[in-house]
Order: C-alpha cells, then structure tokens, then sequence
C-alpha cells in the first residue's frame, strides 16, 4: 500500500497506486519538480509565474510553484523565494529595502494613481488585465518616498520629493534661489524636473503650473549630503539652504 499513501492518498487496489490528495500531488496539481509517487510530499502555493513558455501567441506566464522564483521545500510545502521576491508564493517583487523606512511600498496599480509618484506624470490606470497585458500590475511594487513639502506640478508644490532613491535612503536638501543669479531657479512653471540629474527641460502645457516650484538643493550654493539632508555651504554663503550671502562675497 505503499505506506497506506502516506495518509494523504487513497491506494487504487488495481493498479497499486496512490491517488493523492490535493496539495500532495493529485491529478490537478502541477509541480515545478517530480513529486513522490507515495503522496508524503507537499506541493507549494501556486503564482502567476515570472516567466515561462509562451503557450500562445498572447498567452503565457502559466500558473507555477512559488511562482517560478524560489525553491519549493516538499517537506513543509512552503517556498524559499529568490533575492528581490516575496510572498508565499514569491508572487511579488519586493521594494528595495523595504523603502528605507522612509516612503510606501505600492503595487503598479495603485503607484501610477497617485500625482506625487516620481517621474511626474499625468494620473493615469494600469490594469485591468491581469490575465494578458497587465498580468504584473500586483506583482511589481515601486517606493513612493515620503516627503515634508506637498509634491506635485501645481502652485506651491514642489516637483521633486523629499526623500528619494529607487529605496527611498535619500533625501534632498533644503531648496532656495541661487542669490547670485538674476533668473529664479526655483520657477518650474511648463517645465518638468529630472529626478535624477535635476535639469529641467521645457513642458509648455504638461509642466508645472504658475507657482509650481523646482528643487534647488542648496541654491546651487552648497553641496548636499544626500544621506543627511543638509548642506555644506561653499564660503561666503550661509544658512539651511546656503541662500544667505556673506556681505563680503558680493
């Protein structure tokens, strides 16, 4: 009876074979891996895999143990996720670092609804069809990093947030106008901020509103020390955001 089919079977008496129960490798389960034929070990949760074989022209991401990214363990049914995944099913792709602590982890679906994700964008929607084209959007989470000033392209917001970093373990400095510059680097109206290099480029009609605002760490007159938040002023300058200049300096 092949060890009465470990208590989680039924033995067939004409072909002496286990029927397992679901879980333990009924005719309706799928294992990533050949599974005992006496039904004393366990499948592990099922997710929509990672990759896999296309089985049609637009068909494809099967369902899978741990969802094709970890290791099935047969003795407790449960998965060791790869690096960078989790659930149980490793059916997510875990945000770095858990955002640093310093912003929230949120799925595609629900990150590309808020007006204050980085890069900024127009609200828009990403689902909807999770069984072809948008088959990720529970599946792949962004940081959307914290930040003490409201973010956004309208008057008085500012276009780049507080903290930031694909992990949120950065965090920009106090902003200001450079004083040694006729033109206002602060002004972002129908211009769009770069989240990472800064630069600003012309957006006439999807840029910031009147009174929008750029980050200017600084005011170009500092360094920012980005794993503190604070400026070290170059000479002559002084104060949060090295705005105040020495009267020597002018």
């Amino acid at each position: 009876k092949m060890n009465s089919c470990s208590g989680h079977g039924s033995c067939t008496a004409l072909t002496k074979a286990c029927e397992c129960y679901d879980g333990y490798g009924s005719p309706s389960d799928k294992p990533a891996t050949p599974i005992a034929p006496d039904c004393s070990e366990r499948m592990c949760p099922m997710g929509t895999a990672w990759g896999d074989v296309p089985s049609g022209e637009t068909t494809a991401h099967a369902e899978a143990e741990c969802s094709a990214m970890g290791i099935c363990d047969r003795a407790t049914g449960l998965c060791t996720c790869f690096a960078g995944f989790e659930g149980i099913a490793c059916q997510r792709y875990a945000c770095p670092n858990s955002c640093s602590g310093h912003g929230t982890c949120l799925s595609l679906n629900r990150l590309v609804t808020h007006s204050d994700a980085q890069p900024l964008n127009s609200q828009t929607t990403y689902g909807g069809f999770e069984s072809t084209i948008t088959w990720d959007e529970n599946k792949i989470s962004g940081c959307l990093c914290d930040s003490s000033w409201t973010v956004g392209l309208a008057s008085g917001e500012t276009q780049l947030s507080e903290y930031f970093g694909p992990d949120c373990s950065l965090r920009h400095c106090p902003s200001g106008n450079d004083p040694m510059t006729s033109a206002d680097e602060t002004d972002c109206e129908n211009l769009l901020q770069d989240p990472v290099t800064l630069k600003t480029t012309s957006a006439i009609g999807t840029g910031g509103a009147s009174g929008n605002l750029c980050q200017v760490d600084c005011s170009n007159r500092g360094i920012c020390d980005y794993k503190t938040g604070t400026c070290m002023c170059f000479s002559g300058y002084s104060g949060i955001n090295c705005g105040t200049q020495f009267a020597l300096s002018q």
